[in-house]
C-alpha cells in the first residue's frame, strides 16, 4: 500500500511539473533605433531567449531620446552613439558602462547628379542639406576641414531628421547640391537617379566612422551581470549570423525598416555590423566634439572609465586589443 501511495504522489508531482509555467526568464529592457545597420538588434530577442533572457525591445527614434530613457532608468540597456559618451559625461551622468559596439558607418555624402567634387575644397561654394548638430554633420565638417576645405564657405541648409521626402525633393529640384545624411536617404537618391554617393568619405578622420555602441546601466550590470553577459552574447551571435549570411541580413533589415529590397541592397555596403569596441577612435571623437563646441569640456578621459571589455572578452575569448581596445 505504501508503495502504491508513493507511486501516486510521484506521478502527481510529475504531472504538476509538466503543467506548471516555466521559470521566468531574466528581463532586460533595451532601446534602440531601427535602421538598416541595426539589423543585428532586430534579432536580439531570438538569441537572448536562448541565453535565458527575456529581452524587452523598445524601438525609439534618435540617440537623444534613447539617452534620456537610459539616464532616467526607463531602460536597462540602450544602443547609443559613441558621441553620447561625451554628452552624458558633460551632464555628469556616470551610471553607465559601454560594453560592446553595434555598428559603424551608415551615413554618407550624396551629391546631386551633375555636381562634381573630387576634393573637399571643391565643395566650397556649394549648398548641402544636413541634419543640424547631427553626428553625420559633425563627421562631415571634421573630414572636410582635415581635407583642406574652408567649411565656412560650404553653405548648409537644415532638414529635420530623418530627412525623407523633403530632402529628396530639394535635391531633385536643385535647391541643394547634395546632402550629408544617413541611410536610407542616400540609397533613395541613388536609386531614383537624383544623386550619387560621393567618393569623399565623411568618416575619413580619426574616428574611422564609429557610430553605435551598446550601453548598460552600471548598477544593473553589477547586480545582473549574467543577464548583461547573455545580452552581449546575443549581440555577438546575431552580428556574426548576419555578417555570414547577406541574404538573411537583407531580409531582416527589410522587414524591420519597411524599406524595399533595392534600398536595403544599396544601403548595406555603406556601413557594417560590428560588435568591437573602439577605444582610441572614441577618444578622438570626444576630443573632436569638444573642439566643435558640442561639449564645453574635453570628455575623452571618460572612455577609459566607462568602457568595460570584460563582457566581450568572456563571450568571444578574445583579448581587449583584439576587440578594439588600446
Amino acid at each position: 500500500m505504501k508503495r502504491l501511495i508513493g507511486c501516486f504522489f510521484t506521478a502527481l508531482a510529475a504531472a504538476f511539473l509538466a503543467t506548471a509555467p516555466a521559470h521566468a526568464q531574466e528581463r532586460v529592457r533595451i532601446g534602440f533605433p531601427v535602421q538598416i545597420h541595426t539589423a543585428n538588434m532586430l534579432l536580439m530577442q531570438e538569441y537572448a531567449k536562448k541565453q535565458g533572457v527575456d529581452l524587452e525591445t523598445i524601438v525609439m527614434r534618435g540617440y537623444p531620446a534613447i539617452q534620456l530613457a537610459l539616464i532616467t532608468n526607463e531602460l536597462d540597456a540602450a544602443v547609443l552613439g559613441y558621441v553620447n559618451v561625451g554628452l552624458m559625461e558633460e551632464k555628469e551622468f556616470k551610471n553607465h558602462k559601454i560594453v560592446a559596439g553595434v555598428f559603424a558607418g551608415g551615413q554618407s555624402l550624396t551629391l546631386r547628379k551633375g555636381v562634381t567634387a573630387n576634393s573637399w575644397k571643391d565643395l566650397e561654394g556649394k549648398v548641402l542639406g544636413t541634419a543640424p548638430n547631427s553626428y553625420a554633420e559633425l563627421l562631415f565638417k571634421v573630414s572636410a576641414r582635415l581635407g583642406g576645405a574652408d567649411v565656412s564657405k560650404i553653405k548648409t541648409i537644415s532638414f529635420a531628421p530623418p530627412g525623407g521626402p523633403p530632402l529628396q525633393a530639394a535635391l531633385r529640384a536643385g535647391d541643394i547640391d547634395g546632402f550629408v545624411f544617413w541611410e536610407p536617404n542616400n540609397a533613395n537618391a541613388a536609386l531614383a537617379g537624383d544623386g550619387y554617393y560621393s567618393s569623399l568619405d565623411i568618416g575619413d578622420n580619426p574616428t574611422r566612422h564609429i557610430n553605435g555602441a551598446l550601453a548598460v546601466n552600471a548598477d544593473f550590470a553589477l547586480k545582473k551581470r549574467s543577464a548583461v553577459l547573455a545580452v552581449v552574447r546575443a549581440l555577438v551571435e546575431a552580428t556574426d549570423a548576419l555578417n555570414a549570411n547577406p541574404g538573411r541580413y537583407a531580409e531582416v533589415a527589410q522587414k524591420g525598416t519597411g524599406s524595399t529590397p533595392e534600398v536595403v541592397k544599396e544601403s548595406i555596403p555603406r556601413g557594417r555590423l560590428d560588435y568591437k569596441l573602439y577605444q582610441k577612435e572614441s577618444k578622438a571623437l570626444l576630443k573632436i566634439i569638444h573642439e566643435a563646441g558640442i561639449t564645453k569640456i574635453d570628455t575623452s578621459a571618460a572612455v577609459d572609465r566607462v568602457f568595460d571589455y570584460s563582457f566581450l572578452m568572456q563571450v568571444t575569448g578574445k583579448s581587449r586589443r583584439e576587440l578594439g581596445g588600446e
